[in-house]
């Protein structure tokens, strides 16, 4: 999958965005995530997940928001392995 990674402004958050419109079950990628062995909290429009110190929120859109980060090629590392196990609508 093709996405932009860019830094939020007056934030220490960077943000994973597909560049093609898709849609991802949340319902079956928090199951996907959680049998990666990612601990997943659902909430009705988005996931939250972590690895390591860092926060991921994972939206039914395909945005991922990362926090707290500022290094770009992290983002995307993270965004490349988190969109590998989300279940498309």
């Amino acid at each position: 999958m093709r996405f932009r990674v860019e830094r939020i402004c007056r934030s220490d958050s960077m943000s994973a965005i597909p560049l093609e419109k898709v849609r991802f079950d949340l319902v079956r990628s928090c199951d996907s995530l959680r049998s990666k062995g990612y601990e997943v909290q659902s909430h009705e429009l988005y996931l939250v997940t972590k690895v390591g110190p860092l926060d991921l929120t994972i939206y039914g859109s395909g945005r991922v928001l990362v926090h707290p980060l500022n290094d770009k090629k992290k983002a995307k590392e993270l965004a490349e392995t988190i969109f590998g196990s989300l279940v498309p609508e």
